[in-house]
């Protein structure tokens, strides 16, 4: 049985006000948002101690329960600055979204060497703060699937360190069956990105080397990805985590984002329904 909570990452929502976020939430139908601590946002780094207790004050206010952040948090600055942690979870954040691992010199093995060690030392850290690490798969890094995931994970207690695999984002690198990737990863699959993306070609670009063809990012109701196996995968699974929206369409134009936004809450929440 799936228990999902339903989240956000407002990435191009910063021209709202905390209570106007709170309102879109509502509207478009998710349980919360995720608190981004990120400069231009309603929380940055630099001001983590004064402006995250006023955004979660008005959070709880609006009635919603924010325990997720992306906050993109490297090892290192955990390690040498524990007070990013704690003050998540003073606050009653319980998980963030940590930075992105590389490898930028052409020797991957060392450098998922490196990052295991780097995770090995931030791991006691975490389990003081008790606040738990969650590294999303993405296209471009050095982890961009769940098998490459499951290096980062295996042997480590997912209360303190978990993956949030993200299908629309590996339809551009590290897509595999989501249902072998869901049990590779076990308990240490925590969230899920929920975003998608549509295939096109331009016949004017068919001689070059793409042959025309190109992705962009969609609507969950619109995309190639199946989140009825996405979803099937998480039941199999016994998943019990957060489920993170991703509108990056329509970016200048939020009315249309919104609409659209609310009706992916409302084609994932029918699959949902049907998975139980």
């Amino acid at each position: 049985m799936i228990q999902a909570t339903l989240s956000i990452f407002p990435k191009f929502c910063p021209h709202l006000s905390a209570a106007q976020l709170a309102g879109l939430v509502r509207e478009v139908g998710l349980d919360t948002t995720n608190l981004v601590v990120r400069d231009g946002y309603w929380v940055s780094r630099t001001s983590l101690r004064t402006d995250l207790p006023a955004f979660m004050r008005v959070m709880r206010d609006e009635g919603l329960d924010v325990r997720f952040c992306t906050a993109g948090f490297m090892p290192e600055e955990v390690i040498e600055e524990p007070w990013l942690v704690e003050c998540l979870a003073a606050e009653g954040i319980r998980e963030f979204r940590m930075g992105y691992f590389r490898s930028k010199d052409g020797r991957p093995a060392e450098a998922l060497d490196r990052a295991r060690a780097e995770l090995d030392r931030m791991m006691p850290v975490l389990e003081r703060s008790g606040v738990r690490a969650v590294y999303q798969v993405h296209h471009g890094t050095l982890i961009p699937s769940a098998s490459a995931a499951y290096l980062l994970a295996r042997d480590r207690p997912s209360r303190w360190f978990g993956i949030e695999l993200d299908p629309g984002n590996q339809q551009f690198e590290g897509a595999e069956d989501f249902l072998r990737s869901a049990q590779l990863l076990g308990d240490s699959l925590v969230a899920v990105g929920v975003k998608d993306v549509a295939v096109e070609r331009d016949a004017n670009r068919a001689a070059t080397p793409s042959k025309g063809w190109t992705k962009r990012w969609a609507p969950i109701d619109e995309g190639v990805v199946n989140w009825h196996e996405v979803v099937g995968a998480l039941a199999w699974v016994g998943f019990r985590g957060t489920m993170v929206f991703m509108p990056f369409y329509d970016e200048k134009d939020p009315a249309r984002m919104t609409m659209k936004l609310k009706r992916e809450v409302a084609y994932l929440r029918s699959i949902l329904t049907g998975a139980k």
